[in-house]
């Protein structure tokens, strides 16, 4: 049996950030890319969604002045991440995402995974 998951490669650029001291509505993670990061990250989703317990750890470029202000929301991020490892437990309800080092943690389950990719493909279209 062919090994999707581990065949992903990264392409294109993905960020990922908190604001410092975000104002209401503003709180939580967000994140961005540009639209080949868009498509790799949705091609990793399709490719997990397998059902069996897989993980893939991505590269997270630097957020930027230009980055934080495209929402139109000029505040500094709370820290810069250089690794996403993204695990998808098959029977995870939920998704979360927490800080490891300079690292973060994604777990998310197979039910979650279209919500997630829908999300990359707004960003991809500009949203």
């Amino acid at each position: 049996m062919q090994d999707w998951v581990s065949e992903w490669v990264q392409e294109g650029r993905l960020f990922v950030w908190r604001y410092d001291e975000p104002k209401r509505g503003w709180d939580g993670w967000h994140f961005t890319a540009d639209p080949v990061g868009c498509r790799s990250i949705r091609n990793l989703l399709d490719r997990v969604h397998g059902g069996v317990a897989c993980y893939r750890t991505l590269n997270l470029g630097h957020v930027t002045e230009a980055i934080l202000s495209v929402p139109n929301y000029r505040n500094n991020c709370s820290g810069q991440y250089s690794k996403l490892r993204v695990e998808c437990v098959p029977d995870a309800a939920d998704l979360t995402l927490v800080v490891d080092g300079e690292n973060l943690l994604m777990t998310l389950g197979v039910s979650r995974l279209r919500k997630l990719s829908s999300a990359f493909a707004e960003v991809e279209t500009g949203g």
